[in-house]
């Protein structure tokens, strides 16, 4: 049987840390590493494993055992410097607690060695409304970077996506509509983005706690797109508005959405980064755009 694996491929020292395609496998006991993708091969590869050790397609259908999922995690970070990174899972879009190897995170970081895969077991908890499982991998999480440089920044802003359908009886959650402030249909446009003005996309690296920004989803391609929409303060969720901790986005081709915020209250500096996954529990191993999230640039928050 066929399998495939996730694999990002980072390209030192410019600015696009990575693209990420799917690439098929043969069934055996590969461990994340395909042919090219080894020691010295400038790459990153991640993704789940399951208990004979094969990997999990990405997008695949997960099914709790005694209302659990539990399965290894690897990443094989052959690049030439070590690296920190934090993982998160989110539940229909809610960050959740997870064991890894026993001990219970709502953020583990863990570092990777130069040219070395790192592997830890995983368990997540599940219910009847569990209807999908996201993990999330940032890099160097606690990396504070508060000043404009474009090529650091879009490594940091790049995230590595695992997400899954979970087999359930319940219904699909009803996710609120983020409401936004203004609609626009002409000039610069992005995906998500966070920037001082509503009218202009000019990257914040820094702000002031409870200061007002604007977050902008955009639609860049010629069809409808539908997101879920998340924010995180270092790599904790946080409200969007009305304490609404998801909110969905509908926007048509050439659209941005504008929705003001206020930025939360900090007493250290921190990583601010908003989250949008699009075709919310509609995830498909034959369909990648449901596998893939986008993340704002990074905004390092100041008291």
């Amino acid at each position: 049987m066929k399998k495939k694996l996730l694999i990002v491929t980072v390209i030192l020292f410019i600015g696009i840390s990575g693209w990420i395609f799917y690439n098929k496998m043969s069934g055996e006991n590969t461990k994340g590493i395909q042919p090219g993708f080894e020691e010295g091969s400038n790459t990153i590869s991640y993704g789940l494993l399951n208990a004979d050790d094969k990997v999990i397609d990405n997008g695949s259908i997960l099914e709790p055992k005694e209302n659990k999922l539990e399965y290894t995690l690897s990443l094989s970070n052959f690049i030439e410097v070590e690296r920190e990174y934090a993982l998160i899972v989110l539940e229909n879009f809610k960050q959740i607690p997870f064991t890894v190897e026993g001990k219970r995170y709502s953020v583990y970081t863990f570092n990777a060695k130069p040219n070395k895969r790192i592997e830890f077991n995983t368990s997540i908890s599940t219910n009847n409304n569990t209807r999908e499982i996201d993990y999330l991998i940032f890099k160097k999480p606690n990396y504070l970077l508060d000043k404009l440089d474009i090529s650091k920044m879009h490594t940091l802003q790049e995230f590595l996506p695992l997400r899954f359908k979970v087999k359930s009886n319940g219904a699909k959650p009803k996710t609120a509509d983020f409401i936004p402030d203004e609609t626009i249909k002409e000039g610069p446009n992005d995906t998500i983005f966070i920037s001082k003005q509503k009218e202009e996309l000019n990257i914040l690296p820094t702000a002031r706690s409870g200061e007002n920004v604007f977050i902008s989803v955009g639609n860049i391609v010629e069809k409808k797109e539908n997101y879920n929409v998340i924010a995180l303060n270092n790599w904790q969720q946080i409200p969007l508005e009305n304490e609404q901790l998801v909110g969905n986005v509908v926007v048509k081709p050439g659209e941005r959405k504008v929705f003001e915020y206020k930025l939360p209250q900090v007493k250290d500096n921190s990583n601010f980064q908003v989250i949008a996954l699009p075709k919310p529990y509609e995830v498909s191993e034959s369909d990648y755009e449901s596998t893939a999230a986008f993340g704002s640039f990074r905004t390092v928050i100041k008291p």
